[in-house]
């Protein structure tokens, strides 16, 4: 589990060094607290569901195995603002140092966009950016 948390680390660290450039007043990893529209536009980074792709036959516990998480970056902005920009910004700076993210063939890639979609509130925008990291986890217990 060590690589899956050293390619979180990557994917926040490419987008909170560029935030200000591309106009982020916020950039959140979840579990977090509301904000409020003063941090607007914004980014939430969810971790979804992590599946096991691939078991060893190494061993009976089946360790070393493949896993793929899926990383959801929501992007919120205002009504009025161009948030596919944005999202294509965002885009670019995830995959800007490459789709490796850590050590063992620990990777991303695009699967997903959902969006542009409102929230109910007015004023609000939203896009999901998903991606999938694939990693080897070693099962050490």
């Amino acid at each position: 589990m060590d690589r899956r948390e050293e390619g979180l680390l990557t994917i926040y660290n490419r987008i909170y060094t560029v935030r200000q450039d591309i106009g982020l007043k916020a950039f959140r990893r979840i579990p977090t607290k509301a904000i409020n529209d003063k941090y607007i536009p914004c980014i939430f980074m969810h971790e979804g569901p992590d599946e096991i792709v691939e078991y060893s036959a190494r061993s009976t516990f089946g360790y070393p195995c493949k896993r793929s998480l899926e990383v959801t970056l929501e992007i919120v902005s205002g009504r009025d603002a161009d948030i596919k920009s944005l999202y294509r910004k965002v885009r670019s700076a995830v995959f800007d140092g490459g789709v490796v993210v850590a050590d063992d063939n620990t990777f991303i890639r695009e699967i997903r966009t959902e969006g542009p979609v409102g929230y109910g509130l007015p004023d609000v925008t939203s896009i999901d950016f998903v991606l999938l990291l694939s990693y080897n986890d070693a099962g050490i217990f």
